[in-house]
């Protein structure tokens, strides 16, 4: 069986890649370095694949004080050297948040990146090309900020604020296009796996938020949008790499926690409630049979993963709990956004064997330099449930690859 990688940043800020192979709890990591902190004298943090997982940018932060530098790195899987694609201004050093230089989103294509980062003034997306050759293109900037590409790379949908702008990047476009203005009712928008339609939420008259779906050829025509599911309160939400259903919750005002998974499907109209207590974050198996939740448990720190199953016609048939641990910063900052990172960093293996988390996972998982004390890491557990979470390594973040490289398949 072909072994599965996952990257991680161990816990000397170095860029690890570990081959995952075999079955269920009765899997193995062989964990090699990629980008050594000491031998490159640069801290590196949050690795992101490319979508053919042969190439990862990770952020790389330079330790001399007379000579600081923030930058994105991209290295190949294996063997070749590492290359600069980004360097942020001398006045835009700071992280954006815990452990996380740069939020990067590759283009469908791979040969471009979008890539958030701090400019002096504030926060900016800039595209780039994974090459590495040319200036970046300042796309937009200011906070909030989330964006999604269409699956042909050839738009980039923007929530700036309260704004919803579409960037048409084809030659010969008209410059971007405004599609609603007001107070904000979701976060992150969507696209249809077709790249057809957009989906985001707007203000319901009188309070609560709608669902709201729109053509992408319809986009500026001044057509109605169509309205999908009404909500309580501001959403957050997912579409499933497989299909057009959408995970939805039902965010309250100013906190980044969920309520009310609900699964939405804009081809029927249906919807088919999951459950109704708070929720940190949601992500999607790849085939769309179950979708994961991140609770947060009662009076503790601690974090339980749940798996809701879905049958085919995508009714709900039941759960399992796979994991309960105390999440690591980097991993307690991407649930806080987890409908934007869903986007662009897997936390579901490309097979939906196994998942990844990071922090502390009741039990510890294992021994290590420490005996069997407590240890923060990288964990993976099955999806099935047919183990516990084991620590692939020591660890703040950690990501599979959206499929596996071609020349491993």
């Amino acid at each position: 069986m072909t072994p599965t990688p996952l990257a991680l940043i161990s816990d000397d800020a170095s860029l690890l890649i570990a081959q995952i192979s075999g079955e269920g709890g009765d899997w193995q990591a062989n964990v090699e370095t990629r980008l050594d902190m000491r031998t490159e004298q640069m801290v590196f943090m949050w690795p992101s694949w490319s979508p053919d997982g042969e190439q990862i940018t990770v952020s790389a932060s330079s330790q001399r004080r007379e000579e600081p530098k923030l930058e994105l790195w991209r290295t190949p899987l294996n063997e070749g050297p590492a290359e600069t694609v980004f360097q942020n201004p001398r006045d835009g050093l700071q992280v954006i948040a815990a452990g996380l230089a740069h939020y990067v989103n590759w283009a469908p294509s791979g040969r471009a990146l979008a890539v958030v980062g701090n400019v002096g003034s504030g926060l900016a997306v800039n595209l780039v090309a994974a090459s590495g050759q040319g200036r970046p293109q300042r796309l937009v900037d200011g906070a909030p900020l989330y964006f999604a590409w269409a699956p042909d790379g050839r738009a980039i949908l923007v929530h700036r604020a309260a704004q919803l702008v579409l960037f048409d990047l084809s030659a010969g476009s008209e410059g971007p296009n405004q599609i609603q203005r007001v107070r904000p009712s979701f976060r992150s928008p969507a696209w249809s796996p077709d790249g057809s339609a957009i989906y985001f939420a707007k203000p319901r008259p009188g309070g609560g938020a709608i669902v709201v779906r729109a053509q992408r050829s319809e986009i500026g025509s001044g057509a109605a949008h169509e309205e999908l599911m009404e909500l309580t309160g501001p959403a957050s939400f997912v579409t499933s790499r497989s299909d057009d259903r959408l995970a939805v919750l039902t965010l309250a005002p100013g906190d980044a926690e969920g309520r009310s998974l609900t699964i939405l499907d804009p081809a029927t109209g249906a919807q088919q409630p999951i459950i109704d207590r708070s929720i940190n974050g949601i992500f999607w198996a790849p085939d769309g049979s179950a979708v994961f939740a991140f609770e947060p448990q009662p009076s503790s720190t601690m974090i339980a993963l749940t798996r809701y199953d879905l049958n085919r016609n995508g009714e709900y048939v039941g759960s399992m709990r796979l994991a309960r641990f105390q999440p690591s910063a980097e991993f307690a900052t991407m649930l806080n956004f987890h409908d934007q990172f869903a986007h662009s960093h897997q936390i579901v293996s490309p097979c939906g064997r196994w998942i990844t988390f990071a922090g502390l996972a009741l039990g510890n998982g294992g021994s290590g330099r420490r005996g069997f004390g407590p240890q923060n890491g990288c964990y993976i557990v099955p999806t099935d449930g047919s183990a516990p979470p084991r620590r692939v390594s020591a660890g703040s973040i950690s990501f599979f690859p959206p499929n596996l490289p071609t020349d491993s398949s």
